[in-house]
């Protein structure tokens, strides 16, 4: 039973995560451009944000397009790293964040 239990819930949060990976398109990802205030779900901004971390050496974590304490210390890393306030919250660029 317990079983039964740990494959439905498995086979439930696989079909959650491509429902929302459906909305995410490479397209969306490359023209995603910076946004004032969190988002609730997937985000295209931070998804791209993630990616551009991880290739400059800077682990965010899961790359998902989600917050996470991970990404806040990647992103806080980054900015201690290049002389900005390391707050670890992003800003438009141009504003002492990245």
């Amino acid at each position: 039973m317990v079983r039964l239990f740990v494959v439905a819930a498995v086979a439930l949060a696989l079909a959650c995560s491509g429902a929302q990976a459906a909305r995410l398109d490479l397209d969306a990802v490359n023209q995603a451009q910076f946004s004032e205030g969190e988002p609730k779900d997937v985000s295209p901004m931070l998804l791209k944000a993630q990616i551009l971390l991880d290739r400059a050496r800077f682990s965010p974590g899961l790359i998902d397009g989600r917050l996470s304490d991970n990404f806040a210390k990647a992103v806080a890393a980054f900015q201690a790293a290049n002389g900005l306030a390391s707050d670890g919250k992003l800003r438009r660029a141009g504003s002492g964040g990245i």
